[in-house]
């Protein structure tokens, strides 16, 4: 199950002033800002690709311009998911933005990141064939899951007059719903998680063995793969931490640690982008 939809009260439970201005932060202002930092961060990694396609390969920083552009529309898409009606808006918008995440968003950044650390004609094609395969079927699963398991929405809170809705998980009395809703964890805890923590992975042991030879002339690239692999890692940490909220707490309020992971990933990724490939350079790419 999305763990953006984690944010709900209970029919019963009280609603304040206080309350709805933090759902209102969770669920509008944070993901806007994280969405923000992500398509700031394509049109930056566009600009300066020209200027790395030499160390890195020209699909790195394609793959990334284009990743960031998507995750961040993902994000600033959040709003719109809730804010467009009840049943079934939330959903069918949830959809799209899942099936997004696991076919396009995880598989891209597994394929740059490999690309990154072993160069773009090393990359076997059915590798990359076979990830972008594997999260098309498993995206294309979690919509069919989704929409049977889902058949109600419930309001979260108000801006002013302004109803917001998000579809009914944890409300959701029916045994059946509740069965295919735990399949939906299982294809979370896949793809997009372990998809991007095996990411991280790559890029932490690249950085750790980087070449000696490539080291005496970029100086500067371990720097920039451990703060670039702690960017990827971000984002699926905080997804571990709102699931096991979930799992062995039983609090489900936590999935704003999603986005506010996604913000972090984005602030470290810009680090990871400013720095030059060399030490003693003084002038950069953020010279006109």
């Amino acid at each position: 199950m999305p763990f953006h939809l984690l944010a709900r009260r209970t029919p019963c439970a009280p609603t304040t002033p206080m309350k709805d201005l933090w759902l209102i932060f969770a669920n509008v202002a944070l993901p806007l800002c994280a969405g923000i930092t992500f398509l700031a961060l394509a049109r930056y990694a566009s600009h300066i690709a020209p200027m790395r396609f030499l160390v890195t390969g020209e699909i790195t920083y394609k793959g990334a311009a284009w990743g960031f552009a998507f995750f961040g529309i993902y994000l600033m898409s959040r709003p719109l998911q809730i804010l467009l009606g009840p049943h079934p808006m939330p959903s069918i918008i949830t959809c799209i933005r899942e099936f997004g995440m696991m076919a396009l968003f995880a598989p891209a950044v597994f394929v740059a990141m490999m690309s990154l650390c072993f160069g773009s004609d090393r990359i076997p094609k059915k590798l990359i064939v076979g990830i972008f395969a594997l999260g098309f079927f498993l995206g294309l699963f979690y919509v069919i899951l989704e929409t049977r398991a889902i058949h109600g929405s419930e309001v979260i809170f108000h801006i002013g007059s302004i109803p917001a809705y998000d579809g009914v998980w944890f409300n959701n009395s029916d045994p059946h719903s509740q069965a295919l809703i735990s399949i939906i964890y299982v294809l979370q805890f896949i793809d997009p998680v372990f998809i991007l923590l095996l990411s991280g992975v790559i890029v932490f042991r690249h950085a750790r063995h980087y070449p000696s030879q490539k080291r005496a002339v970029y100086d500067n690239m371990p720097k920039k793969l451990y703060i670039l692999a702690a960017a990827v890692f971000a984002f699926p940490f905080s997804m571990l931490i709102a699931g096991a909220c979930i799992v062995f707490f039983h609090v489900v309020f936590q999935w704003w640690l999603y986005y506010l992971g996604a913000l972090i990933s984005g602030l470290l990724e810009a680090v990871s982008l400013s720095l030059p490939l060399r030490n003693d350079v003084q002038v950069s790419e953020h010279s006109q």
